[in-house]
């Protein structure tokens, strides 16, 4: 399906896929899973890495239900040893988890073009 905006932008939607593949993401010191068809967008992410302090705002787009990427982020991030620290729902969903004393917090976001998934790389 495709749609047409007044910009003369054209946008297509796809469906979701039927599982949420992982792939690793390395940030500094930081590793953790991003599902396979989210692309990050660099333009709107921002990372800061200074001898061995990295902090990151990461902003990555593709498509799933909130309730898929929960159940990933859970399943994933508790294989590479990850706790879950914290869990909201609404209108958006935060998610956060914690090894040692780093802290990573996704928030996804359901839009009409697809999912967007924001990381914050941080320390508790």
């Amino acid at each position: 399906m495709f749609f047409t905006g007044c910009a003369g932008t054209t946008v297509k939607l796809g469906k979701e896929p039927a599982r949420l593949e992982p792939f690793t993401e390395r940030i500094g010191d930081y590793v953790f899973p991003v599902p396979s068809n989210f692309q990050r967008k660099d333009d709107l992410s921002m990372i800061y890495e200074n001898k061995n302090t990295v902090r990151a705002y990461l902003v990555y787009i593709g498509r799933a239900s909130t309730q898929k990427l929960v159940a990933f982020f859970d399943k994933y991030m508790k294989k590479n040893g990850w706790e879950k620290e914290l869990f909201i729902t609404g209108e958006d969903t935060v998610v956060a988890y914690s090894r040692g004393k780093q802290l990573i917090v996704f928030k996804i976001q359901q839009t009409f073009n697809g999912t967007v998934l924001k990381v914050l790389l941080t320390t508790k």
